[in-house]
């Protein structure tokens, strides 16, 4: 009898291991939820006169400055940390003789203002136009290490500047604001 309850015992012992060595069964991993971005959208303004595709619905504000410069702005601020920005200003004088020095030292102003606002260094610069137009683009890295490098633009169109800075992890996004830039 106690040989029979011994076989038992053991042969119950031995049954438990093999049962729970198999391995887990697989499960799916849980879902993380996606940021939800908005649609991009054509944004006009007859105003400004120019036309740009921007997530969601920019912010536009106007500000006026000590100069008595005022600045427009159209801004998309998204949850992932991006911002896309656009802003023109008129410049209360003319370029005499569309002097190349004065155009140079304008849209070097304008890259080293963009760059201040976003509290920012500058990477690199390089000349670019748009219709004609001279321009500057830039690659920025903000000073706080958590921003996403960031891109921009400039133009110089007769005595407007127009602006345009993206700041996003996705480069594809920055490139897609950048190229949808048009005048009218």
């Amino acid at each position: 009898m106690k040989f029979l309850y011994l076989l038992l015992v053991t042969a119950t012992l031995l049954s438990y291991p093999v049962k729970f060595a198999r391995p887990a069964a697989s499960q799916p991993a849980p879902l993380r939820a996606e940021i939800q971005t908005p649609e991009w959208q054509p944004f006009c303004s007859a105003m400004g006169q120019f036309a740009i595709d921007m997530p969601g619905t920019p912010k536009i504000n106007s500000e006026t400055f000590s100069n008595q410069i005022i600045a427009h702005t159209y801004r998309s601020n998204l949850k992932n940390k991006e911002t896309y920005l656009l802003q023109y200003f008129d410049l209360d004088f003319r370029l005499r003789n569309n002097n190349i020095n004065n155009i140079r030292i304008t849209l070097n102003n304008a890259v080293d203002l963009f760059v201040v606002g976003a509290n920012a260094k500058v990477l690199q610069v390089r000349d670019i136009s748009l219709g004609g137009y001279p321009g500057k683009e830039f690659e920025f890295q903000p000073l706080s290490p958590t921003e996403p490098v960031g891109v921009g633009q400039v133009f110089l169109v007769e005595t407007r500047v127009y602006g345009l800075v993206a700041t996003t992890p996705e480069p594809e996004n920055a490139q897609k604001f950048l190229d949808s830039f048009r005048l009218f």
